[in-house]
């Protein structure tokens, strides 16, 4: 994603190591990757998070008084609704930036939204004009929007200028050192099952001083006897011999338990319960508490996103969290049975709802 940037004389540059998801140069502002969405996916714990964030937030129903709320149900007329919003999620996750383009009818009224990569979106600030150019992606031919026709929802945007501060940040941003602990953690932790079935072993011969061949020989002749079908049997050596393994470094084995601690890093950052990344979690904790936790953590996502839909559709736009909160509908079906009880509604009037929420 590139950004053209009216503010030269404001800040020219930004160091190329910075952990901002952008860098500013020579007028523009440019991407800096943070992590691609394909590396991502191949951390497994940061695709269980995001996964786990953007299948229940895509998973829920736009309600309210917007005449526009079935457009937001059917986005698209090339991918369902829950593929639709939770591409646009993701992208949300792991820039902090998501751009859908408002395709119009005859009348100006919205009749579906386009996705539209990162990459693809210029910005343009410019006497207090806030412009999208859209650049030619796939078949889409692109062109220069204003931002009443683009949703832009930002995580965490601000920044030392007014183009800057409408740029979102990603949560991966406070990650990188911690990702790059796990990577390595990861990597020394298949070298280490590697070397556990085949291990690093040392035989000593005191007499003299072997040349290579001799000490080829002796190790091939060691590893015939001790593998194939007589791998596992008991171990017969010459007198003048010793064999030892070599164990390891218990400061090493140490180091590899900092996947799980990474793993509660990253759980951190998004803001999800470490025990929804079947991490060990509070064992003190109520699955009521934990989901309390975990929807209230959700509400990062979903306010930016609602408030923008809010802001270029003219409002009245609202999700319905039930299918997160109480995916089975038994609270609801509980509530009701105690409204009733407590004479707070009548039996007619709580059918009538449970049948309205599809639960009888």
């Amino acid at each position: 994603m590139s950004f053209k940037n009216p503010f030269e004389n404001v800040r020219s540059s930004i160091s190329a190591t910075s952990l901002s998801p952008y860098i500013v140069t020579g007028g523009s502002v440019v991407p800096n990757s943070l992590i691609s969405a394909e590396l991502a996916l191949q951390n497994s714990d940061l695709f269980s998070v995001t996964s786990l964030i953007s299948s229940d937030i895509a998973g829920t129903k736009f309600v309210g008084s917007s005449p526009f709320i079935e457009v937001l149900n059917r986005p698209s007329r090339m991918t369902n609704a829950f593929s639709f919003w939770q591409t646009t999620l993701l992208n949300l996750l792991l820039s902090g930036n998501a751009f859908l383009f408002i395709n119009r009818d005859a009348d100006g009224n919205p009749i579906d939204l386009q996705f539209v990569p990162n990459t693809a979106v210029t910005i343009d600030l410019t006497q207090d004009v806030l412009t999208y150019e859209i650049n030619r992606f796939d078949d889409y031919e692109g062109g220069k929007f204003p931002a009443s026709d683009i949703i832009h929802a930002k995580y965490m945007a601000y920044g030392s200028d007014s183009l800057q501060s409408i740029i979102g940040h990603s949560p991966l941003e406070s990650l990188s050192t911690e990702l790059e602990q796990q990577k390595q953690a990861n990597r020394l932790s298949l070298s280490t099952l590697k070397s556990a079935l085949y291990p690093t072993s040392k035989i000593t011969i005191p007499q003299g001083v072997l040349s290579k061949e001799a000490k080829d020989t002796v190790r091939d002749e060691f590893e015939k006897a001790n593998s194939g079908d007589n791998a596992s049997r008991v171990m017969v050596l010459d007198q003048s011999a010793d064999f030892s393994m070599i164990s390891i470094n218990a400061d090493v084995a140490k180091f590899l338990s900092s996947v799980d601690w990474g793993r509660t890093q990253i759980s951190k950052a998004f803001g999800v319960p470490d025990s929804y990344l079947n991490g060990t979690g509070d064992a003190q904790s109520s699955l009521e508490m934990a989901t309390q936790m975990y929807v209230n953590g959700l509400n990062r996502y979903i306010e930016p996103l609602l408030s923008e839909l809010n802001y270029k559709l003219g409002g009245g736009v609202e999700l319905d969290m039930m299918n997160i909160v109480d995916y089975s509908g038994a609270t609801y079906k509980q509530n009701m049975i105690d409204f009733v009880d407590k004479a707070v509604l009548t039996p007619e009037d709580a059918r009538s709802r449970l049948i309205e929420r599809k639960l009888i």
